[in-house]
């Protein structure tokens, strides 16, 4: 017996598909597609399951098939397979299986595999166990690859149906396409909310037979108490009244009144449903710790601490490296009453007691994510709907946002916050190897942190440039400077409004980033002091983030931005003493024209008149830390590497697993040169260099195109088994001409003596060949002598 029964719509649109599949199987078209659209909170999981599980029943039709359910993530992929066991328990007549269920070689009579879609499409070296290498001298000996498991299944003559669940995010590359094509369904049914439209079949496809199209009325799905009826923006009347409240704390409190309101009707109506605040964070909330700002965690949590909330038990947490309270928050009674959480919730997650959103935009990403805001559509009992019939806003969502209309995006889906990190660490034998180890290394004084360096001199500095640029002298008075202040462009507004959108209602969720630019209308809320401020130093970092000439150009903007700050609150001081805050909304204001801003040159000819002098400050610098002890490499028994990397398989690397970058220019030529070393019987071990830092060895070298004394990275070292080292670099094409690095390492391979080979590699005539000559021509490097690399293994 099911667990679930299907609502009146759920069961319609079951009925629906059967029929609509039925009538493109006896078409006998291959890949022949079916769009089914649902809307968000429809519960289309439940309906596909029904429908799979009515094909399974039919008393007609018991073709010999397989499915496969493809989402966009391994949680996603999961989370399906784990609804259909819910939903049916021991009744469903299907085996639902994943990648670990390979070893059964093939999809049998009526399985369905459960697979994440990007585990088909990566070219990562971890998923190669799912995808087939193409040279047959990389096959693993032993299992199956995807390729292999569903050649198998056509072999028995089982026919495949591919589900893809949230179709509008896949098959949109020429690799998706590959793996559609390698699968080969007989029917492809794309599940979505938003189907893009050209994938539709057309009204002549329908009718002809060469396509199927199902879809549920969004009212149906709110007639029968699943979804809300509307979500609602803050309203102009809300906002008013906390007049220049700071609106970080404004959103707060209108999402904490409204949840206050939200229980005591439930209560009035006797549920026991405590309704959950959600608080999105931005993604990037680490950057505001680098113009000087608390984090909005810190911000949310002492607003919701100054209010008496018990953050130890009525707020949930829910990052990428830390969860907290989660395990029972989607039960209707749990006592959290408040969940922090990034874009991880983003989509996938269902907490039916979800009723109010407050959403914080990014700090430099204007991405609104509309996906985030399907977490209050749901309703919290839709078994019980009648209930609610006389409460409008507990069948209403609420939004609190400081996103501006013209933000507002379409959906797009965020998995993750970070990239994660791996280790490789000292192969198991290998201790011995590295305790004695150690080669000179290099490394060159670091003065310049590509900041501005000397926060007393660039004030003076740019005090004089913008009197040079506004005509002011030493002798000028407050109203004269002003006229020359507005004769160059300047407008003296020191007010500032920003613009919220209100009093906007939205039926449909799944059409509400379109919507948004249409419904409300434009509230002006002047700012706080305290946003002044923030404001203020978001465009102190930003401004120096615009520079593109070079003599303008400030790469670590995150320790200048605060002295670019000081200098211009100095300069206000001494020559047109407005207050800071007066002065900090006339430079906002100015900001917000754009390429009609006055400070923005002024700020341009300050950096570059700071050039000759920064250049000397560093000078100065450098010559006070030459004398610095050189330091010796050692192997550190274990690397960190980012999802950058992806792991390629070998057999001799002094660290495993071993991290390669992913599609690089050159990764053709280093993976070839692994494959050599890792199979020649002459290596003991290799290493794969790093390409900056001290944990890494390096040499200096001349480079003859920037005129000046480099670092350079050697790509491998080697040991041999007769004891000697190796340290090479492999090149190919352009990268051959080493603006000197073969010269370099030629020298340091005389300095090291006996024992020490190595030099520049390339692959040319099918073999590798490397050179070793302190004569390097990086002018035409066809000239050098290269010499086989097999003549240096003994």
């Amino acid at each position: 017996m099911a667990v679930l029964n299907p609502l009146g719509f759920q069961r319609e649109a079951v009925d629906r598909l059967v029929i609509a599949f039925l009538r493109l199987w006896k078409g006998n078209i291959r890949q022949a597609p079916l769009v089914f659209k649902s809307p968000t909170g429809s519960g289309k999981t439940f309906m596909m399951a029904s429908f799979i599980n009515e094909l399974n029943n039919l008393p007609q039709w018991d073709e010999d098939k397989a499915f496969i359910w493809i989402t966009f993530s391994d949680d996603l992929a999961m989370q399906s397979r784990d609804k259909f066991i819910k939903y049916f328990e021991n009744t469903l007549k299907n085996d639902l299986i994943t990648v670990d269920d390979f070893n059964r070689e093939k999809l049998r009579k009526n399985d369905i595999l459960f697979i994440n879609w990007q585990k088909l499409v990566s070219r990562r070296a971890e998923d190669r166990r799912l995808r087939r290498p193409e040279e047959e001298k990389d096959h693993k000996e032993t299992g199956v690859y995807f390729e292999d498991f569903i050649e198998n299944t056509h072999e028995d003559g089982r026919e495949i149906i591919l589900i893809v669940d949230e179709s509008h995010t896949h098959k949109t590359t020429e690799l998706a396409g590959n793996v559609v094509d390698g699968i080969n369904p007989r029917i492809i049914i794309d599940v979505s909310a938003t189907p893009k439209p050209n994938s539709i079949p057309t009204a002549e496809d329908i009718e002809e037979g060469r396509g199927g199209f199902v879809y549920v009325k969004r009212d149906d799905v709110v007639d029968e108490g699943l979804i809300k009826e509307k979500i609602i923006v803050q309203t102009e009347e809300e906002i008013r009244r906390f007049g220049q409240t700071d609106l970080d704390e404004v959103l707060l409190q209108l999402g904490l009144v409204r949840r206050a309101e939200l229980k005591r009707q439930l209560v009035a109506l006797g549920k026991n449903v405590n309704p959950l605040m959600l608080i999105q964070l931005p993604n990037d909330d680490q950057k505001l710790r680098e113009i000087g700002q608390r984090k909005k965690e810190d911000i949310v949590l002492e607003f919701l601490r100054g209010k008496g909330v018990d953050i130890e038990s009525r707020v949930a947490m829910w990052f990428d490296n830390y969860k907290k309270n989660l395990d029972f928050i989607e039960e209707n009674d749990d006592e959290v009453d408040f969940m922090l959480f990034k874009q991880a919730a983003g989509t996938g997650w269902d907490c039916p007691r979800a009723h109010v959103l407050v959403m914080f935009r990014e700090i430099q990403s204007t991405t609104f994510y509309a996906q985030t805001v399907g977490r209050i559509l749901r309703m919290p009992e839709p078994e019980k709907s009648a209930d609610y019939i006389n409460t409008p806003d507990l069948r209403t969502g609420f939004l609190y946002t400081d996103y501006r209309r013209e933000e507002i995006k379409d959906i797009e889906v965020v998995a993750g916050n970070k990239p994660a990190t791996f280790f490789s660490e000292l192969r198991k034998g290998k201790e011995k190897e590295i305790q004695d180890f150690e080669l000179p290394s290099a490394f060159i004084q670091r003065v310049d942190y590509g900041d501005i360096a000397d926060s007393a001199k660039f004030q003076r500095s740019l005090a004089k440039s913008f009197n040079e640029y506004f005509g002011i002298t030493e002798e000028g008075v407050f109203d004269n400077i002003q006229e020359k202040l507005i004769s160059k462009g300047l407008e003296i507004n020191t007010h500032i409004d920003t613009s919220l959108v209100v009093d906007a209602e939205f039926e449909d969720f799944d059409k509400m980033s379109l919507e948004f630019k249409r419904r409300g209308h434009d509230y002006k809320h002047e700012i706080s002091n305290n946003d002044v401020e923030k404001l203020f130093n978001y465009y102190c970092y930003n401004v120096l983030t615009e520079q593109t000439d070079e003599d303008a150009k400030i790469s670590n903007v995150a320790r200048s931005w605060n002295r670019l700050k000081s200098a211009l609150r100095v300069w206000n001081t001494k020559y047109l003493n407005f207050t800071n805050i007066q002065f900090y909304k006339i430079f906002i204001n100015d900001m917000f024209r754009e390429a009609r801003s006055t400070f923005r040159p002024a700020i341009t000819k300050a950096l570059k008149d700071y050039r000759p002098i920064l250049k000397q400050v560093l000078k100065d610098r450098k010559e006070k830390l030459e004398k610095k002890k050189r330091p010796t490499f050692r192997f550190k028994k274990s690397y960190a590497f980012t999802d950058d990397y992806e792991v390629l398989e070998q057999g001799r690397c002094l660290f495993d697993p071993f991290y390669i970058k992913k599609n690089y220019l050159g990764s053709e030529n280093e993976i070839r040169f692994v494959r050599y070393i890792d199979g020649h019987g002459k290596v003991n071990w290799w290493f794969k260099n790093g390409d900056q830092g001290q944990d890494y060895f390096a040499l200096k070298y001349y480079n003859t195109t920037e005129q000046r004394e480099r670092l350079f990275y050697p790509d491998w070292i080697i040991k041999f088994v007769d004891g000697r080292i190796g340290i090479f670099d492999t090149k190919a094409y352009r990268t051959l001409s080493t603006e000197g690095r073969a010269k370099g390492l030629a020298l340091k391979l005389r300095e090291l003596g006996d024992g020490f080979v190595g030099g520049i590699v390339r692959y040319a005539n099918g073999i590798f060949e490397y050179c070793n000559s302190v004569d390097y021509d990086d002018i035409v490097p066809s000239n050098n002598e290269w010499k086989p690399m097999e003549g240096l293994f003994r």
